[in-house]
C-alpha cells in the first residue's frame, strides 16, 4: 500500500465555545504528491450529545478519486470498517486510536470532502483515549486515513499543536476521568 503525504504548516483558528464545550480547528498548506492545498482538521466537544469528535476536510478532492475512494465513505450505506488511525505525539508519548470514518461533500465549499471521527450512538467515544492529548504544546497529530478499496494510496495528514490554550479551553469539557 502506497501512503500519500500531506505536509501541513499548521495553524490554529478557534471558534466560539459550545455550552459545556467548544471546538477548535487547525489548519494548513498540504501537498500531496506534487500538488498543494489547504487542509483543515475541526475538533469539537458536545459532552451532552456526541462528544468529542474530529473532522478532517479535503478540498478538491475530486482530484484525487482515482487515487482513493471517497465515495465509498458517504451516507448511511458508507462503509464502517475501521480504517483511520489517529496518532497523537507529544509529551505524554505516544497514543493511537483506531477508528471508522464517515465522509460527506462539504456544503461549503462543495468542492471539498469531510471525513469525521465520532462516537456512534450508544457506543464508547474512539476518541476519548486520546482526547487531552489535542491540548498539548508540541503535540503532532497524524491521521491516517485508508481507502476500503484494494490498491488505493493511504491519506496521511500532520498537525502541529503549537497554543495548547484555545483547544484546551474548547475540548476539556470532553477529556473526562
Amino acid at each position: 500500500m502506497r501512503i500519500l503525504g500531506l505536509a501541513l504548516a499548521v495553524s490554529l483558528v478557534t471558534a466560539p465555545a459550545l455550552a459545556a464545550g467548544g471546538e477548535a480547528d487547525l489548519a494548513g498548506e498540504a501537498t500531496i504528491g506534487t500538488e498543494a492545498r489547504h487542509v483543515a482538521l475541526h475538533l469539537a466537544c458536545d459532552p451532552a450529545h456526541a462528544g468529542l469528535s474530529a473532522a478532517l476536510t479535503v478540498p478538491r478532492f475530486a482530484d484525487l478519486t482515482a487515487r482513493f475512494a471517497f465515495d465509498a465513505f458517504e451516507g448511511p450505506s458508507g462503509t464502517t470498517k475501521p480504517l483511520t488511525a489517529l496518532r497523537l505525539v507529544g509529551p505524554s508519548g505516544v497514543r493511537t486510536v483506531i477508528a471508522p470514518a464517515s465522509g460527506a461533500v462539504a456544503a461549503d465549499p462543495s468542492t471539498s470532502f469531510t471525513l469525521t471521527v465520532a462516537a456512534p450512538r450508544r457506543s464508547e467515544n474512539p476518541l476519548r483515549a486520546v482526547a487531552a492529548g489535542f491540548a498539548q504544546a508540541g503535540t503532532r497529530i497524524v491521521w491516517t486515513q485508508s481507502s476500503p478499496r484494494a490498491g488505493d494510496a493511504s491519506m496521511v495528514a500532520t498537525f502541529t499543536v503549537s497554543d495548547p490554550a484555545p483547544l484546551r479551553a474548547a475540548l476539556e469539557p470532553c477529556f473526562g476521568p
